[in-house]
């Protein structure tokens, strides 16, 4: 389960790694228990190259959560 880390985000205090999506995506089952689809989706839209593993975790909750019509 290594990911490369990509960029360190220092700006506002906050020092949490921020990695490429698509390391994220290839890493989708290790680190967040879910397939890439799920990632797909989460992300369709999203805005950014980089987010920190706590970042995705949340996207990845509000995905599940959603409510489909």
């Amino acid at each position: 389960m290594a990911v490369k880390k990509t960029i360190k985000n220092e700006t506002e205090g906050n020092s949490a790694p921020r990695y490429k999506l698509t390391e994220l995506i290839a890493h989708s089952k290790d680190l967040f228990d879910v397939k890439p689809e799920v990632m797909a989706g989460a992300f369709y839209d999203s805005e950014g190259e980089l987010f920190t593993v706590s970042e995705t975790k949340e996207k990845i909750e509000q995905f599940m959560k959603a409510k489909v019509d």
